[in-house]
């Protein structure tokens, strides 16, 4: 029998032809098995699931009272004006409620500046800022006023000319802010010649209202042709005022308003010690001590003086830098502000039609600077 090697190799491919055929049919070709079985079904535990529940309720309750006080919270804490319900909220309520996208044109309190812009008009914030300072003597008797302003919260800057007297006199300051209220002469300038430091500082009480005195703040030094207003209490304004007069019988049912002038700065000098501002608003005896300020509210000067000649007259206030300086002595810290005065176009002017005719101050005396 003749010897056929190629038989088994031929028999051997006939079996894996017929095995791959076999494998081909659809649906019997296979996967191997999963090498780890799956995992069976989380089946939570019975006090697990009570204290999930018991969480959701807490939750929804705590969004179900923030709903009914309507309380909103916005980027670094400032809360939106509570609804009625707000006393039910839970502190826990409040720290889990999610913020609001920020408002640009929202400040919050705590971040509001110090030297924030007034909220009013330029007028608003001299009536409540200014104030008119009475003397009186042992029997209680007016001996004398001027004018004041705050510079700080309890502190009242004035003319040291103002409060000057004998040892038995009082100082008292009337404001919006404060009534009237009896003030303490914290610090005084020495006395001197006109054109050298004449200032005194008051203590007086901050007042308890909800718009507590805004401060003045201080403006750069003043350069000439820059609209000035003063502030303040004159005596012949005050003479044909009802409610002064009401307020010296002891009442005090509505206090008198301060006075404004406007005008302009004509030089800027140097005194016996102290710069000099001369300006062309009216002031008249009982405007020392008083603001002369910007059209923006910035103390230029403290009017203090004025000269009165037979070729005319000029009105002097000390200068913004030397009152800032006597302050600092005495542990106070004015505002200060920088930058040129662009006050906005709706901010009103204060009206100064009836003023000038106050009279021409220090009449009998017309060749001697003559304190207000």
């Amino acid at each position: 029998m003749p010897h056929r090697p190629w038989v088994a190799p031929a028999i051997a491919c006939l079996v894996a032809a017929i095995v791959l055929l076999f494998l081909l049919i659809p649906g019997v070709l296979r996967y191997p098995a999963a090498l780890t079985p799956e995992p069976a079904a989380f089946t939570p535990s019975p006090s697990a699931q009570a204290e999930t529940n018991r969480a959701l309720e807490e939750r929804i309750a705590s969004l179900r009272r923030l709903a009914d006080a309507r309380v909103c919270v916005a980027p670094d804490g400032y809360h939106l004006p509570d609804g009625p319900a707000a006393a039910e909220v839970q502190p826990q309520d409040r720290a889990a409620l999610p913020a609001l996208p920020p408002d640009q044109t929202r400040v919050p309190p705590q971040s509001v500046p110090e030297n924030r812009p007034f909220a009013g008009s330029l007028l608003d914030l001299l009536d409540q800022a200014t104030v008119l300072v009475l003397q009186t003597n042992a029997a209680g008797e007016v001996q004398g006023s001027g004018t004041g302003f705050f510079v700080a919260p309890g502190r009242v800057l004035t003319n040291r000319h103002v409060t000057a007297g004998d040892a038995g006199r009082k100082i008292h300051v009337v404001s919006r802010a404060t009534g009237v209220a009896t003030a303490q002469i914290l610090a005084e300038s020495a006395d001197g010649e006109p054109g050298s430091p004449d200032f005194a500082l008051l203590g007086v009480p901050d007042g308890t209202g909800a718009n507590p005195p805004v401060p003045l703040s201080f403006a750069p030094p003043a350069e000439r042709l820059v609209n000035v207003i003063t502030a303040g209490y004159p005596g012949m304004v005050l003479d044909t005022d009802e409610r002064f007069q009401q307020l010296l019988r002891g009442e005090q049912t509505e206090l008198p308003t301060a006075a404004v002038t406007e005008g302009v700065v004509t030089a800027v000098q140097s005194g016996a010690g102290a710069g000099m501002v001369l300006h062309t608003a009216q002031i008249t005896p009982g405007n020392s001590g008083g603001p002369l300020v910007d059209r923006c509210g910035r103390v230029l000067g403290i009017n203090t003086f004025i000269q009165a000649r037979e070729e005319g007259r000029m009105n002097y206030a000390l200068a913004a830098a030397d009152a800032s300086r006597f302050l600092a002595a005495n542990n106070v810290t004015v505002r200060d502000a920088t930058g040129a005065c662009t006050p906005s176009s709706g901010t009103p002017a204060p009206a100064s039609a009836a003023t000038p005719a106050t009279g021409a101050p220090g009449a009998g005396r017309p060749a001697a600077p003559q304190p207000e």
